[in-house]
């Protein structure tokens, strides 16, 4: 059994066959399915689809809407932060990939809902594009971090190295089944399967086998059968031990 530690179910690629994609991952196998609300517009659709029994939840506020944050927008986030199916603060964190948006003000937010997780001791999962060392410096201003995974990791060896000694999981998602993944390959082959969670960040980033069309969290064994062939380990130990490291993590 895996569990889909990233899904975007909510998202309105799904409006017409939502329940029967949802369907289809738990028919194929999978444990849980995680669905995150990062951008305020979804917050009430995702809360909505943790009420199914194997659905569970997180919330936070994307980097790209960093300047929405208000003190209702808190309000209401806290709330859902406190719902019994909620398991983490996510996805947060800082995306410098298209210009138009303040890095300061990225910064700023981030860091405040870094803080919220640590008042509510939840793990926190970190969006983290084109902007690595702005990430690393905002954690080392915290003398204690919650636990966490930097979700879609696309950094080389040496930068997980680092979050793993700041005690992050890194997420793996589809794109290392591209043909193109040198980098990743090499993530994958040295870092611990322990410090492994599997993704499909659906409806985007669709493996190999299904690129071009939309991701779900079905196609999550296809990252996992991935990382059984770069590690050179049975399909059943990988889904084992990357499971546990999920319920570990989120504390299902």
């Amino acid at each position: 059994m895996l569990i889909d530690s990233h899904a975007h179910t909510s998202d309105t690629k799904f409006d017409e066959d939502r329940q029967t994609v949802i369907d289809r991952a738990f028919n194929n196998g999978l444990k849980y399915i995680i669905e995150v609300g990062c951008e305020p517009p979804f917050w009430d659709k995702v809360a909505e689809l943790s009420k199914q029994e194997k659905i569970y939840s997180m919330f936070g506020l994307h980097p790209q809407d960093a300047d929405k944050f208000n003190d209702e927008l808190l309000t209401k986030l806290k709330i859902l932060l406190n719902d019994k199916k909620c398991v983490a603060v996510g996805e947060i964190g800082l995306d410098y990939h298209f210009e138009g948006y303040s890095k300061d003000l990225q910064k700023e937010i981030f860091a405040k809902q870094i803080n919220l997780a640590l008042e509510i001791n939840k793990p926190i999962c970190v969006h983290c594009r084109d902007a690595y060392d702005d990430m690393v410096e905002i954690f080392k201003t915290f003398k204690q971090l919650p636990k966490g995974v930097i979700h879609c990791f696309s950094g080389s060896f040496e930068q997980a190295k680092v979050v793993l000694n700041m005690g992050f999981l890194i997420g793996i998602d589809g794109p290392c089944t591209y043909p193109k993944s040198s980098k990743l390959t090499n993530v994958i082959e040295n870092v611990p399967l322990d410090k492994l969670l599997v993704e499909t960040d659906c409806p985007y980033l669709a493996p190999q086998k299904y690129r071009g069309t939309r991701n779900e969290p079905s196609y999550v064994i296809e990252v996992a059968k991935k990382i059984a062939e770069i590690k050179h380990l049975a399909f059943d130990e990988v889904c084992n031990v990357i499971t546990k490291n999920t319920i570990d993590l989120y504390n299902l």
